[in-house]
């Protein structure tokens, strides 16, 4: 009685536990480096530049995880903000200085 019950509580348990598993991953926000990676391929694919011209700071600006910037030696700075799941923030407020 133990053998039926014990085989498909077991399998039951092994496909939840792989749903929540891959779930979970799902789920995870990308690395910064996956971020830098992507706007930086982006910059190249619309500027020619290279991707060693790119690299990322940390935003001190609320609902903005990193800005990207790409600065070529000749030329105008490329930049963009991005959010938790890597995606361009448009409208961006930077607060006042002394508020």
């Amino acid at each position: 009685m133990m053998r039926r019950i014990a085989l498909p509580l077991a399998g039951l348990l092994a496909v939840a536990g792989a749903l929540g598993l891959w779930l979970g991953l799902a789920a995870a926000p990308p690395t910064e480096t996956e971020i830098i990676n992507v706007h930086a391929a982006r910059y190249v694919a619309e500027t020619g530049g290279d991707l060693v011209d790119c690299y990322a700071v940390p935003s001190g600006v609320e609902g903005v995880r990193l800005i990207v910037i790409c600065e070529p030696e000749s030329g105008e700075a490329w930049y963009a903000a991005t959010d938790e799941w890597g995606q361009v923030v448009e409208d961006v407020s930077v607060p006042e200085d002394g508020t």
